[in-house]
């Protein structure tokens, strides 16, 4: 038997299938973002994305599925620890990497078959590579402990615990707290106002929930992307608990409420029994957060935006003006109005935030000058842009997902590859 029937149907399908995009575009984002941010390849992630490839061989084909770990799920295990470099230094990481990587199989088909039709096979590999990287460096972070004892254990969390208290106590964080405590009342009251009184969702309804990250990370990127960082771990950990809990249907009182406040939102890109749409939003905008491997020090690095970039400004201008102008449409159902739209909203935020918020005349004729001037940096921002549009209307996955990943490795991968290309320009 195949496990195909368990992934979400795409269209009018009935029963899962695997486009290109699964299985040669979403196993590859993370190694590629990861790459881009350190210029050093991830062993681990690679290895990750080959164990994503064996899945599909072993228990994703229309030939059906294997049972056991047959050698080949060995594989992506015995190669990650056989080129990683720095894992003979340490036994820990070294068993540590092994067992992450031989761990993708079993948690892929666990997530894929207990939430039957949620997921595309895509979307899938994503989520597991991120669960288990994420595994993967909060456990290396207790190598570096001098005890794990309980108590060493506590006084840590104590110690950050005072930080974050310390942290929190200037004025800047604390209207920052006020502020998106107040955005998220009020995208609850949105929730419930449209469900009381019946309204019809559209797409520009669920835009207002974009605008609202945007109000979020904004400000947190530039006055304080630390506080920002924590409490989008935060945000998301409270997300997916109360998924969860929905899901299991526990305390009928507070899950059937849920249940249908939220059902009353889902597009055409919900199925199976669990809603993921506003956990895509908030975990697609806090991506390039989460990845960026340098420090936090103000400004931030334009790459930290691109969360907000592709998904609180292309993804919402496009999604706008696609459907209200959108006449040539692509295969995908993505029209090339909407495309544009995007791009140029993108365009113009980046402009925004490279002169601290201001948006003037002058500023723009600047930027125009030097795009026709081959300024390898604003070339640099319009190919970002170009990348994460073609993306947007070519591959048929979450763009929540997809979008921020495939901006913020375009802004960071290209600088290093665009002097040689803006040499080889007929100029």
């Amino acid at each position: 038997m195949t496990n195909l029937n368990h992934l979400r149907p795409r269209g009018k399908t009935k029963t899962g299938e695997i486009s290109l995009s699964d299985l040669l575009f979403c196993p590859v984002l993370f190694p590629i973002a990861l790459y881009a941010g350190t210029s050093t390849p991830s062993v681990l992630s690679s290895s990750l994305t080959l164990s994503s490839w064996i899945v599909y061989l072993l228990d994703y084909r229309s030939t059906g599925s294997q049972t056991g770990f047959p050698f080949s799920s060995f594989l992506p295990a015995w190669l990650c620890i056989a080129t990683s470099s720095d894992l003979t230094t340490s036994r820990f990481r070294l068993y540590l990497s092994f067992w992450t990587v031989l761990l993708y199989r079993p948690l892929f088909n666990k997530i894929i078959l207990k939430f039957s039709k949620s997921f595309t096979f895509g979307e899938g590999s994503i989520i597991v590579q991120g669960i288990l990287l994420a595994l993967h460096s909060s456990l290396l972070r207790l190598e570096g402990m001098d005890s794990y004892r309980t108590f060493h254990m506590a006084r840590k969390v104590a110690d950050w615990l005072k930080w974050f208290q310390d942290h929190c106590s200037n004025p800047t964080s604390m209207s920052l707290l006020t502020s998106w405590v107040a955005l998220s009342v009020l995208s609850v009251l949105v929730v419930i106002i449209y469900k009381v009184l019946d309204w019809r969702v559209t797409t520009a309804t669920r835009k207002i929930f974009h605008l609202s990250v945007i109000l979020v990370y904004l400000p947190g990127l530039k006055y304080d992307p630390a506080l920002l960082y924590y409490c989008s771990i935060g945000a998301t950990l409270v997300f997916i608990s109360l998924e969860l809990l929905r899901w299991s249907e526990k305390l009928p009182f507070l899950t059937n409420g849920l249940s249908a406040y939220l059902k009353h939102f889902t597009d055409e890109k919900e199925g199976g029994s669990l809603i993921l749409t506003n956990i895509y939003l908030l975990v697609g905008v806090s991506l390039p957060l989460w990845l960026w491997p340098g420090s936090w020090s103000s400004p931030v690095p334009l790459s930290l935006y691109t969360g907000i970039l592709s998904v609180g400004i292309y993804d919402a201008a496009a999604s706008l003006v696609g459907s209200r102008f959108g006449r040539l449409r692509f295969s995908s159902g993505k029209s090339l109005e909407g495309m544009i739209g995007g791009c140029l909203a993108a365009l113009i935020a980046i402009i925004a935030i490279q002169n601290d918020y201001q948006l003037t005349e002058d500023i723009i004729t600047q930027f125009g000058e030097e795009i026709l001037a081959l300024n390898p940096r604003h070339l640099t921002f319009v190919a970002a842009c170009l990348v994460t549009s073609v993306a947007e209307v070519m591959v048929d996955q979450v763009d929540n997902l997809i979008l921020p990943m495939v901006m913020y490795s375009a802004l960071l991968g290209i600088p290093k590859v665009m002097p040689t290309l803006i040499a080889k320009l007929p100029i």
